[in-house]
């Protein structure tokens, strides 16, 4: 049996394959050793026909894993772990006892940290709130009820709810302000969005030490501003300037440098996450922390000339923008973009990083537009005649409404002979089931569920590639608005923890995704107490299996 583990610092994602169909196997028990005390990993759904109470779980050994891998949600940041696969045989479900001779060995323990790579840290948040264990903390039944609730849970700072849904993210990003402001350490943000009152506070407590360009959001005329309330409570106690773009351009950057004490540029805050309460915990985001000198310099500039910009984009700031920056980071190489830039600079030089994909192009992202977007180039690969025999692509899209008019082409069912891409719009589970409850799809007030805008290529390759940022990765975010992207090369751990958070996203909703569009009559129901489940992932030559042999490494 070939395992191999993955993670991203909170998740775990754990991959096996054996050497055939196992006769009489009805799934697999995983055992985990966590600190050096061995468990077993349970599980939330039975065999068809076994009526299980809401919220129940049992062992692995009990209700066996009916597929080839799983992501571990219970694992925590610091714990050393390993895993061993155990395959549960025998007559039935009511008989099953595990086989040694197929089972795993334990993998070599990995340590879950953020510290993914030599001065990089990433960094996530839980903040997917179609999920079961979301609607049974929040206690309540219903749609409006479970919106109300959720409101103020998410701004009341030091509820544990919201504390969980920001996730390491959210602990980290507090941890670096409040650091900031014990040290009188110099900030340079500049802001999107602004709205989290926790976030507001850190700001507060690093007074004048705080520089701050806040745009005004996304807005449909001139003169509005959505941080209004912030920029208010901001005005006269930070050193706040003022960026109002919107609607002609989206001052859309999330990006924080804190400086070391002699007031030199050292570290660099960026990534999805607006600095919102909604961006915090109730969508799927990234941040990355980069300690580099050299490449905090150049986010430092980009902010002063985003300050004298003001509210208008001047041909110099284009003209500077269209320039990459190449910086090293210990042994990865990192290119900087930001934009607007002329003539879709980054766009050309991106999709040339896909186009060269020799292994799989991993992503999530929200809104990268209609047309003439890295998701289109996507698309493009995984079209080509070629490209099943031997790419894998898989993916979560989530589209603003305000897009629905003219939609991001899906696959269609030709394209699927080509290749074994998945690509879901998130979804959320409205009716319940013998053994899920009804579910929230998303805060009214909220467009986006995946806010996250990642790109990685060949993550277990020779040169795996992340692309990460503010971008959404379309040609708007190329030359109209305020973004910045970082295309980070040559860091396995980077790649592998933004592969573990994309299949963490991509599982939350991939039943989610398919139970919406099958009859009821074929929608799943339960596992198999049979051993004739294996046949479709094992079937030589076809998607399921190419997916097998790609996360084991084969």
């Amino acid at each position: 049996m070939k395992v191999r583990v993955y993670h991203n610092g909170d998740d775990v994602f754990i991959a096996w394959k054996p050497d055939g169909i196992i006769p009489g196997c009805r799934g697999f028990g995983l055992l985990r050793r966590r600190n050096g005390v061995e468990e077993v990993v349970s599980t939330w759904v039975g065999f068809v026909g076994q009526q299980a109470a809401e919220g129940e779980r049992r062992a692995s050994t009990n209700w066996p894993i009916q597929k080839y891998q799983w992501t571990d949600y219970m694992a925590q940041p610091g714990d050393s772990l390993a895993y061993r696969v155990l395959p549960m045989v025998g007559p039935d479900k009511d008989n099953l006892h595990p086989d040694p001779a197929t089972a795993s060995d334990w993998t070599e323990p990995v340590t879950l940290s953020h510290l993914v790579s030599p001065g990089v840290e990433v960094l996530f948040n839980r903040g997917i709130v179609a999920s079961q264990w979301v609607s049974r903390r929040l206690g309540v039944t219903g749609h409006d009820l479970q919106n109300a609730t959720l409101d103020r849970v998410i701004a009341t700072p030091g509820d544990k709810l919201r504390s969980y849904l920001a996730g390491p993210l959210g602990d980290r990003l507090f941890a670096l302000l409040a650091e900031a402001a014990t040290e009188k350490r110099e900030i340079y943000a500049a802001l999107f969005e602004l709205d989290d009152p926790q976030l507001m506070d850190a700001l507060l407590a690093i007074g004048e030490r705080a520089h701050i360009v806040l745009a005004n959001g996304s807005v449909e005329k001139t003169g509005q501003d959505e941080n209004a309330v912030a920029r208010a409570a901001l005005t006269g106690k930070v050193d706040l300037y003022a960026r109002m773009c919107a609607p002609r351009a989206l001052g859309h950057n999330k990006f924080l440098v804190v400086c070391d004490v002699d007031g030199s540029p050292r570290w660099v805050w960026t990534g999805s996450q607006n600095w919102t309460m909604t961006g915090l915990c109730t969508q799927a985001n990234n941040s990355v922390l980069i300690d580099d000198p050299q490449l905090a310099a150049q986010y430092r500039s980009q902010w002063d000339r985003l300050r004298e910009a003001g509210d208008v984009t001047p041909a110099s700031l284009k003209q500077a923008d269209t320039l990459p920056r190449d910086q090293q980071v210990d042994k990865a190489g990192v290119r900087l973009w930001f934009t607007p830039t002329l003539e879709y600079a980054d766009l050309v030089d991106t999709r040339k990083i896909i186009a060269n994909a020799q292994q799989a192009v991993l992503f999530l992202m929200f809104n990268p537009g209609p047309r003439d977007s890295l998701l289109n180039a996507i698309l493009d690969l995984a079209r080509a005649p070629h490209a099943g025999s031997r790419l894998y692509f898989r993916g979560v899209l989530n589209q603003d409404p305000s897009t629905k008019p003219h939609p991001v082409g899906l696959f269609d069912q030709q394209n699927h002979e080509y290749a074994d891409y998945d690509v879901v719009l998130p979804a959320a589970i409205d009716k319940a089931t013998d053994f899920f409850r009804a579910e929230l799809k998303k805060l009214d007030r909220a467009f986006a569920m995946v806010h996250s805008k990642v790109i990685v290529v060949d993550p277990f390759g020779d040169r795996p590639t992340v692309l990460t940022g503010s971008h959404n990765l379309g040609p708007k975010a190329s030359d109209t608005n305020d973004e910045n992207l970082l295309v980070i090369r040559d860091a396995p751990g980077v790649a592998g923890a933004y592969a573990t958070n994309i299949m963490s996203v991509y599982n939350q909703y991939r039943w989610r995704f398919r139970r919406q569009l099958q009859p009821v009559a074929k929608r799943w129901t339960g596992l198999v107490d049979a051993d004739t489940w294996q046949e479709w992932y094992l079937k030589p030559d076809s998607a399921a299996l190419r997916e097998v042999d790609f996360w084991v490494g084969d």
